[in-house]
C-alpha cells in the first residue's frame, strides 16, 4: 500500500453550518464522508482538484448515488475527460507548481542549514543551532495561528472548505524535526523499561545524540535500569531520564529484602489462630484437672 505524503487537507471551522454541506447531509449523509476522501486524495496526489471517474469509484469507493448527490449541490463538477473537479479547489489549496516550488526552496534551506551546522565543531555551536531550530518552530507556530485568524475573519465563501493560506497545507514541511524512531533509538527503546511517551523520548534521544553522547553510554544506562527489575511505573520516563542525564547514574547496590508488614486481614487471622490455640490449651488443662479430682 502506498503511503500518503506528509501534509494536511483542512476544512473551515464553519463547515458544519455551510449551506451545501447541510443540504448534502439531508439528501445523502454518506456523501459527506466521500467528499472528505476526495479532497484528501486531491491534496495527497497534487491533482489541483481533479479526480478521474475510475479513481473516484474504484480507489475511493464512492457510489453512484454519492456522486450524484455531490454534483447536485455543486461540490463536485463533471469535466469533459471522464472525471470530476472539486468546486473552487485551487482557490483554497496550493497548486502542484506552488508545492513543487516550495519543496525546492525547503531542500535548499535544509542543505544550507546542514552545511552551516557541520562548519563548526564546538559544542556551543550545536547549542546555538538547537536554539535556532526552536526559534524556527516558534515562527512556524505563529504563522499557523496567524493563518487561522485570517481564515476565521475572512469573508464568507460558498466553498465548504478553506485551508490556511500557507503553502504547507499540501504536504510541504517547513522546520519540523522528524520524530520517526531510527535504528539506534529502537535499540535503546528495546532495553529501557518504561515505554510511556515514545514521541517525547525520540525527541530527547536525538537531542542528546546531537550533543555527542555515545550510544554505548545510553545502552549501558538503560541496561542498568532493566537489571533492577522494578515496576516500570516507578522508573522515570525515557524522555525525563535522557533530559536529566540518567546514563551518568551509578548502579544501585542490591537492596536488602524488605519484610512486608501483614495487612489487616492477615493480622485478624493470626489473632484468631492464637485464640484457638489458647482455648485448646485451657480445655486440655481443665480436662486434666477433672481426671485428677475423680475418686
Amino acid at each position: 500500500m502506498t503511503l500518503a505524503r506528509r501534509g494536511y487537507a483542512k476544512f473551515k471551522n464553519d463547515f458544519y453550518i455551510n449551506g451545501k454541506a447541510r443540504e448534502l447531509r439531508a439528501v445523502c449523509p454518506s456523501a459527506l464522508g466521500a467528499f472528505v476522501f476526495i479532497v484528501t486524495y486531491c491534496s495527497d496526489n497534487l491533482t489541483d482538484g481533479r479526480i478521474s471517474d475510475r479513481d473516484l469509484r474504484y480507489t475511493l469507493g464512492v457510489t453512484s448515488e454519492e456522486i450524484k448527490a455531490l454534483c447536485s449541490v455543486e461540490m463536485l463538477e463533471p469535466d469533459s475527460a471522464e472525471g470530476y473537479m472539486v468546486h473552487d479547489y485551487t482557490d483554497h489549496n496550493s497548486t502542484r507548481s506552488q508545492v513543487e516550488k516550495k519543496s525546492i526552496e525547503n531542500t535548499q534551506y535544509y542543505q544550507k542549514k546542514k552545511k552551516h551546522s557541520y562548519s563548526s565543531s564546538s559544542e556551543g555551536h550545536f547549542s546555538n543551532d538547537s536554539d535556532t531550530i526552536q526559534q524556527s518552530e516558534s515562527d512556524l507556530n505563529r504563522t499557523k495561528h496567524k493563518n487561522t485568524r485570517t481564515q476565521e475573519h475572512s469573508s464568507k465563501d460558498e466553498s465548504p472548505y478553506s485551508p490556511p493560506q500557507g503553502t504547507d497545507c499540501n504536504g510541504v514541511s517547513r522546520w519540523e524535526p522528524s520524530e520517526e524512531p531510527n535504528l539506534q533509538f529502537k535499540q535503546f527503546w528495546s532495553l529501557y523499561p518504561n515505554h510511556d511517551y515514545p514521541d517525547a523520548a525520540v525527541r530527547e534521544f536525538r537531542r542528546v545524540r546531537r550533543k555527542g553522547v555515545k550510544l554505548e553510554a545510553l545502552m549501558q544506562g538503560a541496561q542498568i535500569l532493566a537489571n533492577e527489575h522494578r515496576d516500570p511505573k516507578y522508573i522515570p520516563t525515557a524522555s525525563r531520564w535522557l533530559h536529566d542525564g540518567g546514563w551518568n547514574n551509578k548502579p544501585k547496590p542490591p537492596g536488602q529484602a524488605q519484610q512486608t508488614a501483614p495487612n489487616r486481614s492477615q493480622q485478624n487471622q493470626d489473632a484468631n489462630a492464637a485464640l484457638i490455640v489458647r482455648y485448646a490449651q485451657e480445655e486440655a488443662e481443665q480436662a486434666g484437672r477433672e481426671i485428677t479430682d475423680e475418686p
